[in-house]
């Protein structure tokens, strides 16, 4: 409540002049916060009006539980004392009885930090209509100090969200409340929590559905039946919740052409069980009579439409459909630099003849230039960095596709967690564009572990530091170590040499693989010159200087193994090309990637090897766009030869091919669906390699986690006359791919078509944590 003394009494003054402005009682909003608030001045003229005004803004704030104002006058001067009761500052939220839902979780479904000075203000007015009395109420929390005035609207605003987080998890009866505990100078809130006895749901029932299956119904919903396949034993049941997936069961309908469809449904209770039923009028099916495209100047009909229609079976209406073609217009139009090119739909709806015509209403607008590129978020990149990805510059045409190139190459750096390129119209033509960046945590320390069927499980302790000094660079040192498995390395990447599209690296490394039967180490230098020619093209040259050692060797290894015990060096140019286009490095969806690489080993330096390598590898990826069920096919091809030259009749056993495993055939072990000593039956790799695999993925939960199913054949061989179909080793099977912020992971339980000696298993699991190629 507020009083307002005095200016009751002289509501009229002739040209009285303001002399000082007094706030009391303020222990919590600083003094020039309030006085930041009021439009009346020291020195400005004084209004009852203005102080009226200046007393609705400061309540309006809600961080004042009274306000008072009184005005005294000396020799024709005003002084307007404000005399305040503010509300706490709260340093820390806190939960109890909450057991469903453990604090943290709740924090983060709530939306809310509940340590001081870390309260996001914006998160917590989400559902405000945007006001004055909202931005000075987010003003006057910007420039507090210490911990957070919350309002009594904001807490019941966060009694609300604890309370709609539990409705979703199926506790509808749940109570909160909440109170104000003061603790040195500052304040704490505790919310306490009755959670109540939890609903749960036992069965789904579907009545009336004829045209689509009632799992394709259940997909659309997030209230679930129970599925031991899922685990889910009790799913939550929320009234509130199923309302919400009943509006998208009949929005589906509508969206599919039966225009008239009703959705109801009822619950019977049994205890805590709710047995739902949800009963469905399909009506009639409508269908599209006419599809009409006007306005269009820059591109035809057939090339706006193209085959989507075709793809429309049964020629019924689908709002998908319609949907589709629009944004097809839409894209066609951004390629040439018409973004702000609009496409309206008018539908006509017929409902005796159950048919609708629609036309599409093209306006086409004019070409958008760059105006002026903003980058944002980057606090520890420098602008150059990303501005050296870009592909489209101030001055120049807007065009859409050169704008996602630039996101996916920023991306594709792997310094940052999220890439956008968003437009910010201005002025008809000129716009200006916001490249917004979430940073990774590039510099760190880390422990982890790694896993794959060569290696097996290693632990690694890495110091890297990529996005060096925020230059792009990339610097790392790293020690791995395993029961089987050693990489200790240094290295350094210089990107953008000379500020042009030239990478130099140079790394120092000592490795150490032991085998079943022996164990080979390398210790060496390498350097790479690589430079990007064209827009997807990259060309490399190299060296590697190394000194190889075999040792371990089981006194029942194949002679082919017992020959390389000792230690050579290895001297070798190295080159290679490659074209990549993919969307993303990590789990790509479309595009493709091939390379091609050539090693010469040659006898300088006290080298004391000689031989010839080249290996051809293509990717390809393709995501399903007729039927956009988001599967994702990826393609793979690759051939390798070595030989030797020269005065050496054999190739080191450690450049061979070895066929066989996580990375080639999976369902054999390393190296077994290659040649083999037919004494030992350990393989000893190949001259020749010829791999092909092919796999389908699925996204099972947004872009993290990945069903699969795959099937790889080929042949490691010494003679090119081995390679037909009778000896090609096969294998096929399914599995998952799990991206996590650390490493992606991948598991697969792969069938082989063939045993093969020392390898007879009918199945093996394959296990990668780290890397999937």
């Amino acid at each position: 409540m507020w009083l307002l003394l005095s200016l009751l009494l002289f509501t009229f003054s002739f040209s009285q002049v303001i002399d000082r402005i007094t706030i009391e009682g303020n222990r919590y909003v600083p003094e020039d916060v309030i006085t930041g608030l009021l439009k009346s001045r020291v020195g400005s003229e004084y209004s009852p009006d203005l102080v009226r005004e200046d007393i609705e803004r400061l309540w309006r704030t809600g961080f004042f539980e009274s306000l008072e104002v009184y005005k005294e006058e000396k020799n024709g001067r005003v002084e307007l004392i404000y005399k305040v009761k503010d509300l706490p500052v709260i340093y820390k939220i806190e939960f109890v009885g909450n057991k469903k839902i453990k604090s943290e979780d709740l924090e983060k479904k709530i939306g809310i930090e509940t340590e001081v000075g870390k309260i996001d203000v914006e998160e917590l007015t989400k559902g405000f209509t945007s006001s004055p009395a909202l931005e000075e109420k987010l003003e006057v929390q910007r420039k507090l100090k210490l911990g957070r005035v919350l309002s009594l609207e904001e807490l019941e605003l966060i009694k609300r969200r604890i309370q709609q987080a539990y409705f979703k998890e199926g506790y509808p009866n749940v109570e909160v409340s909440y109170e104000i505990v003061p603790k040195k100078g500052a304040s704490k809130v505790v919310y306490y929590i009755k959670e109540g006895e939890p609903e749960y749901v036992s069965s789904i029932t579907f009545i009336g559905n004829k045209a689509f299956r009632s799992g394709r119904l259940l997909d659309l919903m997030e209230t679930k039946p129970p599925s031991l396949i899922a685990f889910r034993f009790k799913p939550p049941y929320s009234e509130e919740v199923l309302k919400e997936d009943i509006k998208k069961i009949e929005d589906f309908y509508r969206s599919e052409g039966f225009l008239e469809a009703k959705v109801s449904y009822s619950v019977k209770a049994e205890g805590p069980k709710r047995n739902i039923t949800i009963k469905i009028e399909e009506g009639p099916r409508y269908k599209l009579k006419s599809l009409k495209v006007e306005g269009n100047n820059y591109f035809s009909y057939s090339e706006i439409v193209q085959n989507i229609l075709k793809k429309n079976k049964g020629n019924f209406y689908r709002s998908e459909v319609i949907d589709k073609i629009i944004q097809n217009a839409k894209d066609l139009y951004s390629s040439i630099g018409f973004l702000n090119v609009e496409v309206s739909k008018d539908e006509k709806v017929d409902p005796r003849e159950k048919v609708v015509e629609v036309t599409l209403k093209v306006n086409e607008g004019e070409p958008v230039y760059v105006d002026q590129i903003h980058i944002k978020g980057n606090y520890e990149t420098r602008d150059y960095v990303v501005r050296r990805e870009l592909r489209f510059q101030e001055g120049e045409l807007a065009n859409q596709g050169e704008i996602e190139r630039s996101k996916t190459r920023i991306f594709n750096l792997g310094y940052y967690q999220d890439v956008s390129i968003e437009p910010v119209p201005k002025e008809r033509n000129k716009w200006d564009f916001d490249v917004r960046l979430i940073e990774r945590f590039t510099g760190q320390f880390s422990i982890g572990l790694g896993y794959n069927q060569v290696t097996k499980l290693s632990g690694f302790v890495s110091v890297r530091k990529g996005n060096f000094l925020g230059t792009g660079d990339i610097a790392g040192i790293s020690v791995s170590y395993g029961s089987y498995y050693k990489d200790n390395s240094l290295s350094y990447t210089k990107k953008w040499f000379l500020n042009k599209p030239i990478d130099l690296t140079g790394s120092l490394y000592d490795r150490r693989i032991d085998y079943t039967t022996y164990t080979v180490e390398r210790t060496g230098l390498d350097f790479i010159f690589s430079r990007e020619f064209a827009e997807y093209w990259k060309a490399y040259v190299g060296t590697s200087v190394q000194r190889v050692r075999y040792s371990n060797i089981s006194p029942n290894a194949s002679p082919v193994i017992q020959q390389e015990a000792g230690t050579r060096q290895s001297r070798k140019l190295l080159f290679g090309i490659q074209r990549d286009t993919r969307d993303n490095y990590l789990m790509p969806t479309k595009g493709a990637l091939t390379t091609l690489d050539y090693s010469v080993a040659v006898p300088v330096l006290g080298g004391n090897e000689r031989f010839n390598k080249v290996v051809l590898s293509h990717q390809q990826f393709i995501k399903d766009s007729i039927f956009d069920t988001g599967l994702i096919l990826a393609l793979r091809g690759t051939v390798g030869f070595v030989e030797p030259y020269g005065s050496n009749k054999t190739v080191p056993l450690d450049e061979r091919f070895f066929v066989g495993g996580d990375f080639t055939i999976r369902g054999y072990k390393y190296g077994y669906a290659g040649p083999l000593d037919p004494n030992t039956n350990d393989p000893v790799g190949s001259t020749k390699e010829l791999i092909l695999s092919a796999e389908l993925n699925y996204p099972l939960y947004k872009n993290v986690l990945y069903g699969a199913i795959f099937y790889d054949t080929g042949l490691g061989a010494n003679n090119l006359k081995d390679f037909k179909l009778q000896n090609f080793r096969s294998g096929f099977g399914a599995g998952i791919r799990f991206i996590t912020p650390f490493a992606p992971i991948k598991l697969d339980l792969a069938f082989k078509t063939k045993k093969v000696p020392g390898d007879t298993s009918r199945s093996k699991i394959h296990f990668v944590l780290g890397f999937f190629f």
